[in-house]
């Protein structure tokens, strides 16, 4: 199928050409194609086309565009556009174009290595540049590899920062660039990150890049992240080097595993103003005296025994209410602070958690106590606190199973995870507050509540996910009713415009939304006021957001009102109203609908109407009874004189009778 090349519009600010893909550009949230701006021709500018079931990072574009710094890609403009190829509307975003190549095309490419002078003098000075810029804004980077690296010219060593906004932070990263603890959670669910994981990702680029290879290229993912695990991050990638003692400090100093030894942004750029730091030995994880034997593993610290034992949930359950696990923290690593976690992971495992498999969460807990800052992992899911949103999300553009998400916030695994943290931070009490917050929205199993509406609590950056509307990349509430009166022409349209996505979308972003209006609309055995509450819904979201007209949703609404017009005794306002809201459905303004049906005058002049009208057949009912009682009185009378009057005929009939012959008698006597 050949790709149309005709240009893709982007609000009459840019255009995309999709037949001109450009695959030196590609980023991780989507393939590259070739555009041009409309006013300013001079600038070269490509556009990322987002392919990904993860929302892009629409709520940092404007911070990201205010930088000005030579060592990030000018981001000069975004939005959603008809991609033609594909028949959807698509998210993207315009980036100036980079003078030179990618400074590696793949993980396990060899290049030529690049000097410690270049390194120290050019590139380090360069990216911290860069990542002070974005820290001091309240951004993390989080795409800091040596495959997101562009040289700035052919002819320059000076390197500029590649796309880090089409998808979640950490979404694109290899796992040898990321932490251990962010190594371990799915990519979706990394979370926002710090500057301090940015640091860490800097560290290792440009370890590689001194090489011009990746030194565990041989490993995989597993293999890579247990060696990690086992000797610290510093030693497992240069073990088999030699470093120059020029990189040996800053290096060793940046991939430091502890958040809190790792250098800072301060540090490195003393270092780089040629001060020299106090060297910082790796720390190794304290390890057991013997090992604990679990599925055919030994296991040597508690980090590697939490990850095992939430892959194995029922027999780690086991082992763990038989006091095996905790025997083995106290006796062998020696840790009586983290074998009293254990104890109180344990006595908390039935908190909460409707529905859950109280092996599971028995089993989360534990691995939350024996390794702290590591992910929450539960029934598949690996997540750091703040990175579930984006994985929820993940799971319902894929059409995953959800209920270890709602079950994940019901049994309040958040906060036994900051309980659980060595030191507090203060961005722990606004997530805590809010997942109290979301569990309250689960607790909800009506329309605008439960797991389609915390998603987008979650993650406001993600589009609605509703299933009408997923190929229509719906950012605003404006936009969810542009896209709903789309749909409306369409045959295969669904029955209701209104669905528990839609609802989610809307009261997350529609705060001023009156929630009394929600309870209706999980009433099915009250079809007309389900149905005038859904229009009042959209209407005011309508009123508030736009746009000013939506003639085909209003029509679409309108052949779905039977239930209200039926509320209507009277006919002939049945018949008149329906002709009225037809007329003003045209006009697309679903207010006018509303002030329609929901006419407080109107309905009390209906039920004013029928209750004279029961009253005039109450009337006329009784006077039709009373006249049958005056009917069925006559005809008793009537027919009791005619029993008398038989009966005294009888009597003259038997007396003259009786004379007769008494006479007769004499007669012959």
């Amino acid at each position: 199928m050949m790709v149309p090349s005709s240009p893709v519009d982007l609000g009459g600010r840019c255009e995309i050409m999709p037949g001109t893909a450009l695959p030196a550009l590609d980023s991780a949230g989507g393939p590259a194609f070739a555009a041009r701006m409309s006013r300013d021709r001079k600038t070269e500018v490509f556009a990322i086309v987002t392919d990904r079931s993860v929302p892009a990072r629409i709520d940092m574009m404007a911070t990201y565009r205010a930088i000005e710094n030579p060592a990030v890609l000018r981001l000069m403009d975004w939005g959603t556009v008809d991609w033609t190829p594909e028949g959807k509307k698509r998210f993207v975003l315009i980036y100036e174009r980079p003078g030179g190549r990618r400074v590696m095309q793949d993980m396990g490419e060899t290049r030529e290595p690049i000097s410690d002078d270049t390194i120290s003098r050019s590139l380090m000075p360069t990216l911290l540049f860069a990542l002070r810029e974005m820290n001091a804004r309240g951004m993390t980077c989080g795409a800091i590899r040596p495959t997101n690296l562009f040289q700035k010219d052919p002819a320059s060593p000076t390197v500029t920062i590649g796309d880090c906004l089409s998808t979640p932070v950490g979404y694109g990263q290899p796992l040898l660039v990321e932490t251990i603890e962010r190594g371990m959670a799915q990519p979706a669910g990394r979370g926002p990150g710090t500057v301090a994981d940015d640091l860490y990702a800097l560290g290792v680029t440009l370890l590689v890049l001194y090489l011009g290879r990746n030194p565990l290229a041989d490993l995989d993912d597993e293999s890579i992240l247990k060696l990690k695990m086992d000797k610290g991050t510093y030693p497992a990638l240069t073990s088999q080097v030699r470093l120059p003692q020029s990189l040996v400090e800053p290096l060793r100093g940046l991939m430091i595993d502890d958040p809190k030894q790792r250098w800072s942004v301060s540090d490195l750029d003393l270092w780089l103003q040629g001060r020299r730091m106090s060297p910082k030995q790796p720390q190794v994880p304290r390890r057991g005296a013997r090992p604990f034997e679990f599925q055919g593993e030994d296991l040597m610290h508690c980090r590697a025994l939490a990850r095992s034992l939430t892959r194995h949930s029922a027999a780690a359950a086991a082992l763990i209410e038989r006091g095996d696990v905790e025997k083995w923290v106290r006796r062998s690593v020696g840790d009586e602070a983290r074998a009293e976690a254990m104890q109180t992971a344990i006595a908390s495992a039935g908190a909460g958690g409707r529905g859950a498999s109280q092996e599971d969460k028995l089993v989360t807990r534990v691995s939350i106590a024996l390794d702290p800052p590591s992910p929450i992992r539960y029934r598949g899911i690996s997540v750091l606190p703040d990175g579930l949103g984006t994985a929820l999300a993940e799971a319902i553009w894929q059409n995953g199973g959800v209920q270890p998400f709602a079950e994940f916030v019901l049994a309040q695994f958040p906060h036994f995870w900051v309980n659980c943290q060595a030191d507090f931070r203060p961005e722990y009490v606004p997530m805590v507050q809010a997942y109290d917050g979301y569990r309250a929205l689960l607790e909800h199993v009506g329309m605008g509540f439960g797991i389609e509406r915390i998603v987008y609590e979650l993650c406001p950056s993600c589009p609605c996910l509703s299933p009408q509307l997923r190929d229509h990349y719906v950012l605003s509430p404006a936009e969810l009713l542009s896209a709903l009166d789309q749909i409306a022409l369409k045959p295969n349209r669904g029955r209701d415009p209104v669905d528990r996505h839609v609802l989610g979308y809307i009261t997350t972003h529609h705060k001023k939304l009156n929630d009394r209006l929600l309870v209706p609309l999980s009433n099915p055995h009250d079809p007309a006021r389900r149905m005038i509450a859904m229009i009042t819904v959209l209407a005011d979201v309508q009123n508030r957001f736009g746009p000013a007209r939506l003639p085909n949703l209003c029509g679409w609404l309108v052949s779905l009102m039977d239930p209200v017009f039926k509320r209507f005794k009277n006919r002939e306002t049945r018949d008149r109203m329906k002709a009225e809201v037809t007329n003003v459905a045209r006009d697309g303004v679903l207010d006018a609908i509303v002030r329609i049906v929901d006419n407080v005058d109107a309905i009390r002049a209906d039920d004013k109407g029928f209750l004279a009208a029961m009253r005039q057949y109450e009337g006329l009912t009784r006077q039709i009874e009373k006249l049958k009682s005056t009917a069925n009185d006559k005809a008793a009378l009537a027919d009791g004189t005619g029993r008398q009057i038989a009966a005294v005929v009888t009597a003259i009939v038997a007396g003259m009778t009786m004379i007769g012959t008494v006479l007769y008698m004499l007669r012959l006597a």
